[in-house]
């Protein structure tokens, strides 16, 4: 136990000889200081750029700690010192706390680690303060060259592992004039309160300034193109000159913002240099946290080698703006990646630009028929294009057509494909057919239909004999009313009103013709009617009917109802039957097929929206039926298109059965105008190709800038990992 405390004594005497031998020295420096000041010969005077380059050491007391901070300097009177430069240290618990360089007993501060010029025998030029002299040049190099070296950025001399306590603890001690009890405080304090230690602000060198994307993020440029694409599509479908300004315009403003470049974007942006601790690292959100709560963004690929909390305060520069770390120590630099691997490449604009390429391309390519387009522009520049005014079945049929080819087709008899879904603006698919149907019974019973489909085929009016029923029931219901009152409400319940149905035998016979030729389900219908001729026998009932079709009887009200309603149901199965025969007849061989490419429709009038799926109205009935006579019997509407044709469809003899065209309206142009300047053909292989360029550039563009920016991250790791090894 006595060698222990003896050992003990001893270390703390050998401490205390070490501290009083340090300050012993830095004494005596002091004194040298002042002889050398007294006795020196100015060599020169201190530039201007010399003195603005030790201005922030002058003006910020961490950039030169753990030296006494000194505020100005004695004169601007530069001398000369030469000899072995020597590094002196006092150690605190193992840990070094602080230090001075000196050449022949004069203590020298080296701004912008000019330390690292120091050979086996120096010659410096310095100039003065009260405490030590600053370098301003070291053998060959001067203050200058080294900061154009590390493009202005500022490093305090503190660049070895202190900690941050003990620095101020040792600043503080340096002080003479300062009692231990006011160091406590200050300790104290700045553990409470300081997160970090701002040194100095500064501008962004202009090689840090290359990690900003100094073009536009392309947004408006891509705003344009999408609006020289929406406008020629108008004018493509409205045929509207005034359009094209829109689009001329919009290209215009399309290349101004593609090549924009604003000029705030080479602003140079604050960049603050400070000193603290990294207390937290987010891998996932690519931060790190300095102090308490100073988030900081950090590259991604600089995360493996920042500590996950370090312990030693580490000098780093951040961008006031975002916040964004671009030095840590001299490890990490931006600058300095910049300066070997130069600057990175920016895919953003060119991503957005090829997406919007790509599906402008598509739209245009879809809308506007460029193939059929640049096939016409193709023959029109070889004039080997052919316009054919069609006005016969039979001279279209046996017609050389070519795909290519312009049409105009005049001809009657055309009608919508009965199969197509149901179209507001018309037919897409349509046959011609010059020859109606023959020996058909359908077609042979067309005006016992007609007559069917007629909103007036049940025909009832009120005349004397109904009103004779009526008075006979409402006497009938008075007698009733001298019964119980349960007989009262029965007699009100049967109470009816009656009506006189005309033409019964008419209605028998039509109906029977219908059910037949159709093989209709007919049985609910011919059971209502049966009773009118008290037989069961339907074919005697027929007869009856025929000899006596005008035959009128007064019914119940409900009766017609019921009749009317099922005479309804069958109404509609008949249309679908005759719809198959309409379909049947439209797809033989001896129809002319003309199909509408992309989103062409043709509007027939005469159809009357055939299509329309709603079935509940019987005029919408009647005027099926009647279209669909109409097209039996070749009296169908009339058409006229004029389009590009894009496919011929061929019969076995090689006659044509089928057209697939393009009918836009732009096709209707004369040779001349179809091709002119403002001709929505060549306007529409200008856009297609203008779109169709950008993608592809900008991809190309983007995959390069990908693999470039992949290889210059594998070197600027692999780099740091030899750095620090």
């Amino acid at each position: 136990m006595e060698f222990y405390w003896l050992f003990k004594v001893f270390l703390i005497g050998l401490a205390l000889f070490s501290w009083i031998s340090y300050r012993s020295e830095r004494h005596q420096n002091k004194q040298n200081l002042n002889d050398i000041i007294n006795e020196r010969i100015s060599i020169r005077k201190l530039t201007e750029d010399e003195f603005q380059l030790l201005q922030p050491y002058l003006d910020n007391k961490w950039l030169v700690f753990p030296y006494k901070y000194q505020s100005s300097l004695i004169d601007l009177e530069v001398s000369k010192l030469a000899g072995n430069c020597v590094r002196h240290s006092l150690y605190t618990n193992t840990e070094e706390t602080s230090f001075y360089y000196e050449i022949g007993g004069i203590e020298l501060f080296f701004p912008y680690n000019m330390y690292r010029y120091i050979t086996a025998f120096n010659v410096v030029e310095v100039v003065f303060t009260k405490k030590y002299a600053f370098v301003v040049k070291i053998n060959d190099y001067d203050i200058k060259t080294v900061a154009d070296s590390q493009d202005g950025v500022i490093y305090s001399e503190l660049d070895e592992p202190w900690l941050y306590e003990q620095s101020l603890d040792l600043e503080t001690l340096e002080d003479d004039e300062l009692s231990s009890g006011k160091a406590a405080k200050i300790k104290s304090e700045t553990d409470n309160k300081i997160n970090y230690v701002q040194l100095l602000e500064r501008e962004e060198t202009s090689l840090e300034s290359k990690n900003r994307n100094k073009k536009t993020n392309g947004i408006l440029s891509a705003f344009f193109l999408v609006s020289m694409t929406v406008s020629f599509l108008m004018y493509w479908y409205l045929n509207n000159s005034a359009i094209l300004f829109l689009v001329i315009f919009s290209f215009i403003f399309f290349i101004l913002f593609y090549w924009y470049q604003p000029k705030s974007k080479y602003d140079l942006y604050k960049v603050n240099c400070i000193k603290g601790l990294i207390n937290n690292k987010k891998t996932n959100k690519k931060e790190v946290t300095i102090g308490k709560n100073y988030i900081l963004k950090v590259p991604h690929y600089w995360l493996p080698f920042l500590p996950e909390k370090s312990f030693i305060p580490a000098n780093m520069d951040v961008t006031v703006d975002d916040r964004k770390l671009i030095r840590y120590e001299n490890t990490l630099s931006i600058n300095q990646e910049i300066e070997q691997f130069g600057p990175p490449k920016f895919v953003k604009r060119n991503l957005i630009l090829f997406i919007t390429g790509i599906i402008l391309s598509a739209v245009v390519y879809f809308q506007t028929n460029i193939v059929g387009n640049a096939l016409l522009a193709y023959r029109i520049f070889n004039q080997n294009v052919i316009f054919w005014k069609l006005e016969d079945e039979s001279v279209l049929k046996n017609s050389p057509i070519q795909k290519g080819d312009l049409v105009n087709i005049q001809m009657r008899n055309a009608s919508c494909d009965v199969n197509e879904k149901s179209n507001e603006k018309g037919c897409h698919t349509l046959f011609i057919n010059d020859q109606p149907i023959e020996n058909n019974h359908v077609v042979s019973m067309a005006d016992q239909m007609k007559s069917l489909f007629d909103n007036n085929f049940i025909d009832t009016h009120i005349d004397r004999d109904v009103m004779r029923v009526q008075q006979y029931q409402d006497r009938l219901n008075e007698m009733y009313k001298q019964y119980d009152r349960q007989a009262s409400i029965y007699s009100m319940n049967i109470k009816s009103l009656y009506t006189k149905l005309k033409n019964i035998g008419k209605i028998v016979t039509t109906l029977d013709k219908a059910c037949n030729v159709f093989e209709l389900d007919c049985h609910n219908v011919r059971k209502e009617l049966s009773i009118f001729y008290n037989s069961s026998n339907w074919q005697e009932i027929v007869k009856n009917a025929e000899k006596n079709p005008n035959y009128n009887e007064v019914v119940d009200n409900k009766f017609v109802s019921r009749l009317d309603s099922l005479i309804s149901t069958l109404k509609k199965d008949i249309l679908v039957k005759i719809k198959d025969k309409v379909s049947n007849y439209q797809h033989q061989k001896s129809s002319l097929r003309i199909d509408l490419f992309n989103y062409s429709y043709k509007d027939i009038s005469t159809l009357d929206r055939v299509n329309n799926g709603n079935l509940q109205q019987d005029s919408l009935l009647e005027l099926k039926l009647n279209h669909y006579y109409d097209v039996l019997l070749a009296k169908a509407g009339t058409i006229n298109i004029i389009g590009l044709v894009k496919d011929i469809y061929y019969q076995d003899n090689n006659t044509i059965s089928g057209l697939k065209v393009d009918a836009n309206y732009c096709y209707s142009m004369n040779l001349n105008d179809l091709f002119s300047l403002t001709s929505p053909v060549l306007i529409s292989l200008v856009i297609f190709s203008v779109t169709s360029l950008i993608s592809f550039f900008n991809g190309i563009i983007m995959c390069y800038k990908l693999i470039a920016n992949r290889r210059r991250q594998t070197e600027i790791i692999k780099f740091y990992k030899n750095r620090i090894i």
